[in-house]
């Protein structure tokens, strides 16, 4: 019996010393999120956390490394015509697709119809995935925001604007490994548009069997990136998996991510610094929780300013934002330290590209601004006297806009309150549309001038001020690949000035965010809160 008892003992401590080295040799990465995740369809993610996902679980022909210099990636080589027209794409010929255990069963069951995934999945990613990705992205079905910047590829814009149906796209598949796509001009940055998620492949047999519900959760989920989706608890985390079939360049060093939605943003730098998420962004005036054990990267992305809800209800009258920008005095704000300077630019210099520009604000005259609102209340019946308008606003800066205030109510006799609120919950507000007027920083997250002012364009998902001007939508509709760095540049400031003197924001102070690594983590990159990278994310000893 005791020779027995010795044996058992001795099985058990040999099993826990290769537990030990497995937990050992695994790594976990934690990181947390302010905005729920909605779709991961790469051709249509709309929200920052879908993006991100995304962008890790999916692989294009190229892709950006840590440097922001374009690599191969699902090819691995490729050929441009002397002409800088045609593009000859090699594939590699080991990628495939991680389809889940999950998503088999939930696609091939029998009593469903034969539209559903085949027995035999053929899970090679091929030209074909690629061809029908970027015929997704210009297909204006789709609703791809990105789409347009794919608009070089032959007929694209007769694709988009309906004339055309996708198979008129200069889109051929030579073979299973070879994808040609031609140009109507050339474009310079056509391979940087084709590291986007509008590029990323898609598989056709697997979206149709999805039935219009692609990249909703877990099971109608395909990835061929460094990682794949392996838990979806809606509201609440995705967990993604290492990509065992990954055979590119840079697989992920680490096991796994917990990507966790926070609801309150405010905890985030708190559990940063104890060390409960490995990486994140914060704000200017959460810096000094982190010492020099901790990696910042600072991005001058944020814009203060007062901005007015073009879609709530008086304020979709042009004149009733003039008045209210006619007599905002700007004197009267006092900025906190964390404040890098004033601005008057609507854009930040991390769009790119990024170019001088000095637009004419609204001057402060009270005359004008009741003139203004005299004709707001002949547009608009609801502008009244008796009307109430509310200011949504921090505590930061509460103290100056209560000030403001008093000069809003004196000039045009009406009730205007003030809704104070931490800055994360301020901005949930405002995201959701649930402000009037709102003094409050917004990030923005586009890397693209044309991108970011093209989400004040009436309809765009990501137009978060509600501004509809058929003259601002024309101005981006005439954006072409073709124009000169010149002519782009000229339309950019025609769109900015618009903005401006529509009233829609009235740009005050430039903030930065910044990007935390951890204690002892390193690898993790990002280019903007949509754009963060794990695959070399460690956890050193």
């Amino acid at each position: 019996m005791k020779k027995a008892i010795a044996i058992l003992l001795i099985l058990i401590s040999i099993l826990t010393i290769f537990t030990s080295c497995d937990e050992e040799t695994s790594s976990d990465l934690y990181y947390p999120v302010t905005e729920d995740f909605g779709t991961i369809d790469p051709q249509v993610a709309s929200v920052s956390s879908s993006k991100m996902i995304a962008y890790n679980c999916f692989e294009g022909l190229v892709r950006l490394n840590e440097n922001k210099e374009i690599v191969a990636a699902g090819a691995d080589s490729w050929s441009v015509s002397n002409d800088s027209l045609v593009y000859t794409f090699n594939l590699r010929k080991d990628a495939k697709w991680y389809l889940t255990n999950t998503s088999k069963e939930e696609l091939s069951d029998e009593d469903k119809d034969e539209s559903l995934l085949p027995e035999n999945f053929d899970n090679r990613v091929t030209a074909y995935d690629y061809a029908f990705g970027l015929k997704r992205a210009l297909d204006p079905a789709t609703g791809s925001a990105e789409g347009k910047y794919l608009s070089s590829i032959k007929n694209g814009s007769g694709v988009q604007s309906g004339a055309l149906t996708t198979d008129a796209l200069g889109i051929e598949v030579l073979d299973d490994y070879t994808l040609k796509i031609t140009l109507d001009y050339p474009d310079p940055n056509f391979l940087y548009y084709l590291t986007r998620l509008a590029a990323m492949p898609c598989n056709e047999t697997f979206f149709n069997a999805c039935r219009g519900r692609y990249g909703l959760a877990m099971e109608y989920m395909l990835c061929n990136g460094e990682y794949m989706v392996y838990r979806w608890t809606q509201g609440a985390v995705i967990r993604l998996e290492k990509n065992p079939l990954y055979t590119g360049s840079e697989p992920a060093k680490n096991d796994r991510v917990w990507v966790y939605y926070v609801e309150d943003g405010a905890t985030v730098p708190e559990k940063i610094e104890k060390g409960t998420y490995d990486a994140g962004y914060v704000s200017a005036d959460s810096l000094s929780l982190f010492n020099d054990d901790f990696t910042v990267s600072a991005l001058s992305d944020v814009i203060w300013g007062y901005w007015f809800n073009c879609a709530a209800d008086t304020f979709t009258t042009t004149a009733l934002r003039k008045a209210f920008a006619a007599s905002a005095d700007l004197s009267l704000l006092t900025a906190p330290d964390y404040i890098e300077g004033t601005t008057n630019r609507l854009l930040t210099n991390t769009l790119s590209p990024y170019y001088d520009f000095t637009p004419e604000l609204i001057s402060y005259n009270e005359n004008t601004a009741l003139a203004h609102y005299k004709t707001a209340m002949n547009e608009n019946e609801n502008i009244s006297a008796s009307m109430s308008v509310t200011v949504l606003t921090t505590e930061d800066f509460a103290d100056c806009v209560k000030k403001q205030i008093q000069i809003w109510q004196r000039v045009f006799g009406i009730d205007v309150k003030i809704n104070i609120q931490s800055r994360d919950e301020a901005l949930k507000l405002f995201n959701s549309g649930n402000y009037q007027i709102a003094f409050l920083p917004v990030t923005v997250t586009a890397s693209n001038t044309a991108e970011f002012l093209g989400t004040f364009k009436s309809g765009s998902s990501y137009n978060i001020t509600g501004y509809a001007n058929e003259f601002y939508d024309n101005l981006i509709d005439s954006l072409t690949n073709t124009m000169t760095d010149e002519q782009k540049n000229d339309i950019f400031k025609k769109c900015e000035q618009t903005v401006i003197s529509d009233a829609v924001i009235i740009p005050v102070y430039t903030e930065a965010s910044y990007f935390i690594l951890g204690k002892n983590v390193s690898g993790i990159y990002s280019f903007s809160e949509s754009e963060i990278y794990f695959r070399n994310g460690n956890i050193l000893s």
